[in-house]
């Protein structure tokens, strides 16, 4: 039983391997695979990052430019003569009138003196301004000027010395016309208190015009006494005398003041003619 089998088997075996092959399938192309290639890094030129630009900050410098200060102008000379010629014709009017407040008064039985108040202008060299200043009897205090006075202006100082008599036996008082020492060491004050005189006028028997021929250089009252002292010791003789009715020392201004306004390094006129 088993034979038949086993030859049936290998029959088919033989069968299969003497069989023609299959026809060859032709040969596909090689389809090639895509090859990858990796994306080359390229590095782009950096580009700088433009940096924001920033508008400069405005500063804002103020520069203080000073205010400038006016510098005062003087007068002229022709200006300022016309203001004085003003003055004086307006105190020659008055040193004899009511607004002197003249006075006739008695020291003692049968002695008569007579005194006026001395009246003044201060005229600003500067402005042309002038001022009225009521003195005293004999004197006007420097004080009574200062009041309108800048310290930045020039002055003239022009003032009555009003005719003095008396009729006391003994007395030796004569008119003064010219300065007074009280005169000089008055505008000597105001000088040095920071104020510029030009010139100091008395108004009497004639115009009394002085001034120091330095500008701004009025001797201290300390020097003027010493040139006092120096003219007596050259000329060997006094320039004061002492009334003993009044009770005062006066000094002979009308003969020291030509020798003391050298003495001091003044310019001195009477009248417009130039004693020293």
């Amino acid at each position: 039983m088993y034979r038949p089998v086993l030859l049936l088997i290998l029959m088919l075996a033989l069968a299969g391997c003497l069989s023609a092959p299959p026809p060859e399938q032709p040969a596909r192309p090689a389809v090639p695979l895509p090859t990858t290639i990796p994306p080359v890094q390229t590095t782009a030129p950096e580009t700088p990052v433009p940096v924001p630009t920033t508008a400069p900050t405005k500063v804002t410098t103020t520069i203080r430019t000073p205010t400038p200060v006016p510098t005062p102008t003087l007068l002229s000379e022709a200006a300022l003569n016309a203001r004085i010629v003003d003055a004086r014709n307006r105190l020659n009017n008055l040193i004899e009138s009511d607004m002197a407040d003249t006075i006739v008064y008695e020291p003692q039985e049968g002695c008569s003196v007579k005194q006026s108040r001395e009246l003044g202008y201060l005229i600003d060299a500067t402005t042309g301004e002038s001022t009225f200043v009521k003195g005293d009897y004999g004197s006007i205090s420097a004080d009574l000027f200062t009041a309108p006075m800048d310290k930045d202006h020039e002055y003239v100082i022009i003032h009555t010395h009003p005719r003095m008599w008396a009729t006391c036996r003994g007395s030796g008082i004569v008119s003064l016309y010219t300065f007074s020492i009280g005169d000089l060491e008055a505008t000597a004050a105001l000088t040095d208190r920071g104020y510029r005189i030009k010139y100091l006028i008395a108004l009497s028997d004639k115009e009394y015009r002085i001034w120091p021929k330095v500008e701004g250089d009025w001797k201290s009252p300390a020097e003027i006494r010493q040139a006092i002292r120096r003219i007596e010791n050259r000329y060997e003789m006094p320039f004061t005398y002492y009334d003993t009715v009044l009770g005062k020392e006066y000094f002979a201004v009308d003969s020291l003041m030509p020798l003391l306004a050298k003495e001091l390094g003044y310019s001195y006129t009477a009248n417009g003619v130039v004693m020293a």
